[in-house]
């Protein structure tokens, strides 16, 4: 509500009445979430300035409409649908949160869904990843997220785990699970919000969530599998033959594998990668020698893809004369040359010579995987520049960015295949050139016997079926062992994916949302001011450092400052004044100009303050905005300035507004277009916003042009990129002003 300083929090336990939701085990979803909603509303209760409100404690009949429009009543920040999960086929288990495929709805919730995830992985939870999906008419799938975004309430839907498999059932199964569980939800809340309690003894406000910028489309499902996906071959341990799995996917989380012994006849259970890794190691027991072994990768949406497939292949002696020459069958995958597993000691052979063509053939396959390997990091490279572009932007490029990303993965797929297989032919070569006992060199096995020749022959079956468990006899998970020759590539493909992560980020401090990790913006100056050099309160705010770098103290003020005595303004030691100058209504789009505009102007200069402008703007186009500049200009023929002229972009949160569907491009361009025709004037523009928005809301690298007038309420403004002035606090105190007024500092270098 207006004027309502708490923040509401609306808790929404999923179904009711008829509709009970998910039935297992006794387990009824209704009851569940019900438990669930209390304990997180009784543990908010517990922070400073917050109400909580239930939707439906009845567990009644209530449709998602009715649930939204309660939200709304009560003036909702936010609504948090609460549920627990059920598959069709009873195979997944985990965590998820889906929340709005659109604007800031989808920009914020996904924030809180990162920390939503944070909490279950503290649990114990696979994590099936913050997500959004929609329905045949292009909008929100859940209702829930569609009926509250409609009512201009962000909403998130929690999905707390899978109450038919035996990983999340255990978490899931009685009621101080529930409870636990709605405790830690409140906490990811509490997080979020950089809420405090001093009753439970916790402040979160220095919690660092990650920023985004809301999407100019609406997010669908993610409907492609994994775009990645190897199995190597790592040696044998006392536990069995041990694998590595990797897997790349753009645009998901990998959350689960399994593999199978006999070419895909049987599959092992799914097993979950570790949460937020995209490799992992298992070993296999007692492989029949005729194996074929290969596993699929899952994203979050279930989606999957085969990797290469490893063959076991028995090796024959061809006799000679007295000579006996040892002939390894071929052995192949999709990717890589694999290995000879017949389980027989190493074979002594007379050295021999590797030849030079080997040795060339080997370097240049080596060379050519670096190449690759290099030419996936550039694509990468360019194609998160071009994704920082506007839309337009990017399509005016000369390949597409979906086809940038094939090139990419191609690159990176075939620079490690090549690598494997370079690695591997040299491994062989030099093993035999050499004649000693070999062992298995990336991924290969230099063994070419049939049987041990010290232990009578004997025949191993392995038992493989699809399992419903997570532990099967002769299938066993295990921690590295040791290390094989092998893992030097390994290290290699490590460091390779480390290179394929997101950029460099930084954070940045939001008046309302507390700290936020945002993507470094590359190519944009950075904040030069050396933050030890910051002082003093209100009016005895001052920097002092060896940059050379100076400052005026000023203030900015409007019709809601009311009489001002401008010339005890000036004595207390006021250099400059930004005046409101106008406004856009932001639900009419009237053009008006401040109430006290003239009489602040003439106060202002007359006591010899210098004096500047900002217009709150709501324009919702470049044409608009350029109006709103013409409508400003008009005023400053008669009243010139000195100081910058500012154009003020705010959210506005308490109300429907005309401005409400602005895309981050769309606001950028408008931003651009009133900044433009203020400089052809000849006039200073100035762009006014806080660090969320100059970060995830506007598009820096389009407004490298202009300066920066940046809000930060906090002792030193660590902001990482250049600005000029700072508006440090809004409830300072100056002579001649009745009640609170925004306080700043300019900088500057004579």
């Amino acid at each position: 509500m207006p004027g309502n300083d708490n923040l509401v929090i609306v808790l929404d336990p999923g179904h009711g009445g008829e509709n009970e939701g998910l039935k297992h085990r006794g387990l009824i979803e209704k009851d569940m979430n019900l438990v669930t909603a209390n304990a997180m509303r009784d543990e908010l209760l517990q922070y400073d300035n917050v109400e909580v409100y239930i939707t439906n404690p009845e567990k009644a009949d209530m449709s998602l409409k009715e649930r939204a429009e309660y939200a709304d009543s009560v003036g909702a920040d936010i609504l948090i649908s609460l549920h627990f999960n059920m598959s069709e086929n009873h195979q997944m288990y985990g965590s998820e949160v889906w929340i709005p495929s659109i604007g800031l709805g989808n920009s914020k919730m996904h924030s809180l869904g990162d920390v939503f995830m944070e909490q279950f992985d503290e649990m114990g939870f696979t994590l099936r990843g913050v997500k959004t999906r929609l329905n045949d008419s292009g909008l929100d799938y859940y209702g829930i997220l569609r009926e509250s975004t409609a009512l201009g309430i962000p909403g998130i839907l929690v999905e707390h785990g899978y109450a038919d498999h035996l990983r999340d059932y255990e978490k899931v199964n009685d009621e101080a699970d529930w409870k636990a569980l709605g405790i830690s939800d409140a906490t990811a809340v509490a997080k979020y919000y950089g809420l405090k309690s001093s009753s439970l003894g916790r402040d979160y406000s220095s919690y660092v969530c990650n920023g985004y910028f809301a999407p100019e489309e609406a997010i669908g499902s993610d409907v492609t599998a994994p775009e990645q996906s190897l199995l190597v071959y790592m040696g044998t341990t006392e536990d069995g033959d041990r694998f590595h799995i990797s897997a790349y996917d753009t645009e998901s989380e990998i959350v689960y594998y399994d593999y199978t012994v006999d070419g895909g006849k049987t599959w092992s259970t799914i097993f979950p990668f570790e949460n937020g890794k995209n490799m992992a190691e298992f070993c296999i027991k007692d492989i029949p020698s005729d194996g074929e072994v290969f596993a699929r990768v899952y994203n979050g949406h279930f989606l999957e893809a085969e990797t290469n497939r490893i063959y076991y292949k028995e090796s024959v002696e061809i006799t000679h004369g007295k000579e006996t020459e040892q002939k390894i069958e071929p052995v192949t995958s999709d990717v890589q040359t694999a290995m000879a597993m017949s389980r027989a000691e190493p074979v002594i052979s007379a050295p021999a010579e590797m030849s030079s063509g080997t040795k060339y053939l080997c370097l240049f396959g080596v060379v050519l995987a670096i190449l690759l390997i290099v030419t996936a990091f550039a694509t990468y490279k360019e194609r998160m520049r071009r994704k920082r572009m506007g839309r337009e932007e990017r399509r005016a490029g000369f390949i597409p960015m979906r086809r940038m990303q094939q090139i990419e993965n191609l690159c990176l797929l075939s620079g490690v295949c090549v690598l494997l297989l370079s690695v591997t032919v040299f491994g062989v070569s030099f093993a035999k050139s050499r004649a000693i006992e070999t062992k298995p060199v990336s991924g290969v096995v230099q063994d070419d016997s049939l049987t041990r020749r010290d232990e009578p022959e004997k025949e191993e079956k392995l038992s493989f079926s699809v399992m419903d468990t997570d532990r099967t006899e002769g299938y066993v998970l295990t921690e590295e062992k040791e290390i094989v020759p092998g893992d030097e590539l390994l290290t290699q493909m490590r460091y390779n994916e480390e290179m394929m992560q997101d950029p460099e980020t930084v954070v940045v401090y939001d008046i309302a949302e507390g700290l936020l990790r945002v993507p470094l913006v590359e190519g944009i100056a950075r904040n030069p001011y050396d933050l030890s050099g910051f002082s003093g309160t209100d009016l005895d705010k001052t920097y002092v450092s060896g940059d050379g770098v100076k400052v005026m103290k000023g203030i900015d003020v409007s019709k809601f400052q009311g009489d001002i005595d401008w010339q005890q303004v000036r004595q207390a030691g006021v250099e400059f004044a930004i005046l409101r100058i106008g406004i856009r209504g932001y639900g009419s789009g009237e053009l008006q100009t401040d109430a006290r505009f003239y009489e602040n102007y003439r106060g202002a200069t007359e006591a010899g303050i210098k004096v500047g402008v900002y217009f709150f703007s709501a324009a919702i186009s470049e044409e608009e905005a350029r109006e709103e500049a013409d409508y400003v200009l008009g005023i400053l023929q008669e009243c010139p300035v000195e100081m910058p002229v500012v154009f003020d972009t705010e959210p506005i949160l308490y109300d429907d507004a005309r401005t409400d569907d602005l895309t981050p491009n769309r606001l950028t361009d408008i931003t651009v277009a009133f900044c433009e025709r203020i400089r052809e004037s000849g006039y200073q523009p100035m762009i006014y916003a806080n660090s969320k928005r100059f970060t995830t809301v506007l598009h820096l690298e389009k407004l490298e042009a202009y300066d920066k007038w940046l809000a930060d309420y906090r002792e030193s403004p660590d902001y990482p990129y250049a600005f000029t002035m700072w508006q440090f606090t809004e409830k300072g105190t100056v002579p001649g002003i009745s009640g609170n007024v925004d306080i700043d500092l300019f900088f500057y270098k004579e």
